[in-house]
């Protein structure tokens, strides 16, 4: 039987910020936006949402296999009168000739008769164990249904939930950027269309990830994304990508690829490991033991970052 998936329901709708009030200076409205990216501190809005879009799936495929064993049960048992008798009939007619032979050359009619009564009990009480033991089955796999479909339920709710705080934070931080010049909070260039000529490049003999994570720089920050360049990044959507070109499959999850990949210390990460901020909500891609390139948060591009100045908190090494 499957083993039920312990699902942990993250915290709900985040508070967001107040729009911005009618034709701010613009530094009020850089603060204003501030405020509201604080709100996602550690990308926990954007990981709260890709995780829990992971366990509704993890759940789902758990629900998808826990229906399977309960109508194989249930075909089981609808079989098994079937089989039994078809043994009984099987053995009368001849199926286990050294019986039949041994039970006709009895001596008489009546013991004749008395063991055939007891072949006929034997059968019946196998068959009554087995579908006592089948009736167990069905019972526990049913209870097993009835949590698993539970905790569907309460992880659609959590992404349902997620789902709308985040589109009232995309919705008032458009707001807000539609009252700045246009590029006035992108901070490292680039744009949708293709890297900048300019772009640095990944230093010669660097790993296939690696050369992915350079050539992404510049590329939009996108809200629960995995790209290509046009589309844009999350911080987990970045790493997940740069990982699926050497056939590795992660999670789009700061927290899950943390939780998934055995672990280094601060003093082992280099070119290639993935490194975690912000108490494991945001996750970027190791490019030397110094440095990152990461999909920072709405407003900005991918671009390189020192790992110490965004509050280290752990890394792992995936394989």
């Amino acid at each position: 039987m499957p083993t039920l998936l312990t699902t942990t329901l993250l915290a709900g709708p985040l508070a967001l910020a107040s729009p911005a009030a009618a034709d701010p200076s613009p530094s009020n409205v850089k603060a204003q936006v501030t405020a509201l990216q604080s709100v996602q501190t550690g990308h926990s809005l954007n990981d709260q949402y890709n995780t829990a879009n992971s366990n509704l799936g993890k759940v789902k495929a758990q629900q998808t296999a826990v229906n399977k064993q309960v109508s194989a049960t249930q075909t089981q048992l609808t079989t098994l009168g079937q089989k039994t008798a078809s043994y009984a009939i099987s053995a009368y007619k001849g199926g286990d000739v050294s019986m039949m032979s041994s039970m006709i050359t009895s001596g008489s009619a009546d013991t004749f008769l008395d063991q055939l009564t007891t072949l006929d009990a034997l059968t019946g009480k196998t068959r009554d164990q087995l579908a006592a033991l089948l009736r167990s089955a069905k019972a526990k796999l049913i209870a097993q249904q009835a949590q698993v479909n539970s905790l569907a339920t309460a992880a659609q709710t959590l992404v349902t939930t997620l789902n709308t705080s985040k589109s009232g934070y995309t919705t008032q931080l458009a707001a807000l950027k539609k009252l700045l010049p246009p590029g006035s909070l992108d901070s490292s260039g680039g744009g949708a269309d293709g890297p900048s000529p300019d772009a640095p490049q990944a230093p010669v003999g660097s790993s296939t990830t690696v050369k992915y994570a350079y050539a992404q720089l510049g590329a939009h920050y996108v809200f629960a994304k995995s790209g290509p360049y046009q589309v844009g990044f999350d911080c987990s959507g970045l790493t997940l990508a740069a990982y699926r070109q050497v056939g590795i499959s992660l999670p789009h999850s700061a927290h899950e690829q943390y939780q998934g990949n055995p672990h280094i210390t601060r003093s082992m990460v280099q070119a290639g490991d993935l490194v975690f901020f912000n108490n494991f909500g945001h996750v970027g891609l190791a490019i030397s033991n110094s440095q990152v390139i990461h999909a920072p948060e709405e407003g900005e591009n991918v671009k390189i970052s020192s790992i110490d100045s965004m509050g280290f908190v752990g890394a792992a090494r995936p394989n």
